[in-house]
């Protein structure tokens, strides 16, 4: 296994039960969390958005510091900063995924992105109970109406083995990979 796993972190602030930061943890010498602020995504909104990624971001490179975890924030196009990712750069990285039509879109670019240059990837289930696939009718064919739907997620949800505790191991030392980070003040 390569020493560096780099965690993406999209919108998982959380340290307990995040399958991707626990995966890394576990398998790489050194995790490296990286939080891409994409100034697109925060056009024309409120600031107080702002104020709470920052605050979410301030908080959670604090938590991360105590497993020896670098949050790492950079500015700038998903695509752009990981098509500067290369394979010798040795490295692999994780992220939970979103279930948002535009970010699945993203999220299947950047992919293709690792299968072409290379890069070690893995993503794991999001904030989910179910993946939308698994819940089908008998005939194989998705849900109209939500009571049956329901009945059905449910039921494959409580047939399944209690879900893994994620635990995240203490790493080593702190490790930084990225150049021109910022600091989770300066998104405001």
């Amino acid at each position: 296994m390569l020493d560096i796993g780099i965690v993406w972190i999209r919108e998982d602030f959380r340290i307990e039960n995040n399958p991707a930061l626990s995966y890394a943890a576990e398998n790489h010498k050194y995790v490296i969390a990286l939080y891409i602020y994409n100034k697109t995504d925060y056009d024309n909104t409120r600031e107080a958005q702002k104020w709470w990624l920052s605050k979410s971001l301030e908080i959670f490179k604090k938590d991360l510091a105590l497993y020896n975890i670098n949050l790492q924030i950079l500015v700038g196009n998903e695509i752009d900063i990981f098509s500067k990712i290369k394979k010798k750069d040795n490295i692999s990285i994780y992220w939970n995924k979103i279930y948002e039509p535009d970010v699945i879109s993203k999220g299947k670019k950047i992919r293709d992105l690792f299968i072409k240059n290379k890069i070690n990837f893995k993503y794991f289930k999001g904030n989910i109970l179910n993946e939308f696939q698994e819940v089908t009718k008998n005939d194989k064919t998705p849900f109209k109406v939500f009571t049956p739907f329901w009945r059905t997620a449910e039921k494959i949800y409580l047939g399944l083995p209690p879900s893994k505790n994620y635990i995240v191991k203490k790493q080593s030392q702190i490790k930084s990979f990225f150049k021109d980070c910022i600091n989770p003040n300066d998104i405001l």
